[in-house]
């Protein structure tokens, strides 16, 4: 059994409602204690290349990417995943919270959210979305 995996489905564990960050749409919260290093929840999406991916960043279609090791990128705009709900605490509009989650890999090269610290049930779940992705959405 590996200790930083919650043994059960997602939907038992987390949920969507209005973020805590004004203007950001849903946010992602734990209904349980999440201690520190646990995977929260895995990404899932299509599979793209650059083009597709160009295409639906010109249709303004690209809040959802994650660029992947192998160059395709993610996208989980039209896919059902609890990862994309996680909004970013210190993005470009001013909040009281904090970042208590990272986006990286787990043990299988997927990507997921790992806890940065213990979250305690009720709390939103934030994670840094990077400089990139601020920078590209901004205007």
């Amino acid at each position: 059994m590996n200790l930083n995996i919650i043994e059960a489905s997602e939907s038992d564990y987390l949920y969507t409602e209005t973020s805590q960050i004004q203007n950001a749409g849903k946010g992602l919260f734990t209904a349980i204690d999440i201690f520190e290093d646990e995977i929260i929840a895995l990404f899932k999406g299509d599979i793209i290349n650059n083009l597709e991916a160009e295409q639906r960043a010109q249709r303004n279609e690209d809040r959802y990417f994650i660029n992947l090791l192998d160059g395709s990128i993610m996208d989980s705009m039209h896919t059902d995943c609890f990862a994309k709900y996680a909004n970013d605490a210190e993005g470009l509009i001013e909040s009281p919270f904090k970042n208590n989650a990272i986006i990286t890999l787990n043990d299988n090269d997927k990507v997921c959210i790992k806890a940065a610290r213990n979250i305690d049930a009720g709390e939103e779940i934030f994670c840094s979305y990077g400089e990139p992705y601020w920078k590209k959405h901004s205007n």
